[in-house]
């Protein structure tokens, strides 16, 4: 394991930001997130590049999430390769332990990836009994599982703000990965299991989703208490939004539009509507997107894989209806959208 005198590459960083180019690179975000582009695809200007004056030494994965200073280092060297390689994207850290970390707080055991692959860890599914027993068990408080790890580094990089004004002001931390109530819950039971229990067993999994969701909203209200700030705009990756929250729905490709309706929207939409926020897929999603357009609450999409979807379908659930879109992905800018929300990442 790496030993890291974790106050040189905080200095690095801090010595580094150049206040005059995060000025704007959050008034261009500011921009993005108030439909202020008038015409085409809206793509906010690089940086000058500012190289380290020092070495920064790779951290593998597995190290991070098994040692504090590490997990924060980690963050901070995706931090200094943003501002070396002179990146548009706003600067940001996050607690990076896969996205198993609701799962966890339902039991769920971590395992950890082999460390040549460099990996997040993921979770095991529970057994079909310790999945049923939940329903009956109260929602987990926010210290389970990998939320313990989550508000450790949330105390610690509260610290570090303290003392490094620049980088408390030009540096977000963004939301831990909470996925979403029904990635969630795939995660807590197992693909098979869950998709069978759709059909045979709907009852239950929506008191499953229903527990899954309070939960979220739990782990929500202690994240937003350490970072209040985090209420202004939600951000995941190189995408920002208005609101407070990024929802992960992957599980949704594998669904129809009506079990989409059923049982992702009413949980999905309960968070939207009481924080705010923006829904991530991978995979194809043109079959359900419209379902979940109109829910209240929701500022945008990101999505990647446009090649596994018919773009003018999700053109006219999302930047037709003035909804944004952020593809991470090399795409062409769309034909005949004139007054578009479209950010092209690439």
């Amino acid at each position: 394991m790496v030993h890291i005198e974790l106050e040189r590459y905080l200095e690095d960083i801090e010595a580094r930001l150049d206040e005059e180019q995060e000025r704007r690179i959050q008034a261009d975000w500011r921009a993005w997130i108030h439909h202020e582009n008038k015409t085409g695809p809206y793509v906010v200007a690089r940086r000058r590049p500012i190289p380290p004056k020092m070495e920064w030494p790779h951290v593998n994965i597995n190290d991070a999430i098994a040692d504090d200073t590490l997990a924060i280092y980690r963050e901070l060297e995706s931090v200094n390769n943003t501002l070396a390689r002179g990146e548009a994207s706003i600067l940001r850290v996050r607690p990076n332990y896969g996205v198993g970390n609701v799962a966890s707080s339902f039991g769920a055991e971590t395992f950890v990836m082999p460390r040549e692959t460099d990996t997040l860890p993921n979770v095991r599914a529970l057994s079909e009994d310790e999945a049923m027993s939940l329903m009956d068990k109260p929602i987990p408080d926010a210290t389970a599982g990998n939320l313990a790890s989550i508000m450790r580094f949330a105390r610690n990089y509260k610290r570090i703000q303290e003392q490094y004004p620049k980088i408390a002001k030009y540096i977000r931390v963004e939301q831990p990965d909470f996925q979403g109530p029904m990635d969630n819950l795939e995660l807590i039971m197992g693909s098979s299991a869950v998709f069978y229990g759709l059909y045979d067993d709907p009852d239950s999994i929506h008191v499953l989703l229903d527990k899954i969701t309070g939960a979220m909203e739990r782990f929500f209200d202690s994240w937003l208490a350490m970072f209040p700030e985090n209420r202004a705009y939600a951000n995941y990756f190189m995408h920002v939004e208005e609101g407070t929250v990024c929802i992960r729905d992957d599980s949704a490709m594998n669904l129809s539009p009506e079990m989409v309706s059923e049982f992702i929207v009413p949980y999905d939409g309960r968070l939207l509507k009481k924080y705010g926020g923006f829904i991530h897929f991978c995979g194809r999603g043109d079959h359900f997107i419209d379902r979940l357009a109109k829910m209240e609450g929701l500022t945008g999409f990101n999505m990647s894989q446009p090649h596994l979807n018919d773009m003018e379908t999700i053109y006219k659930c999302t930047i037709d209806r003035g909804i944004h879109l952020g593809i991470t992905a090399q795409i062409e800018a769309p034909r005949g959208h004139d007054n578009t929300n479209l950010i092209i990442f690439s």
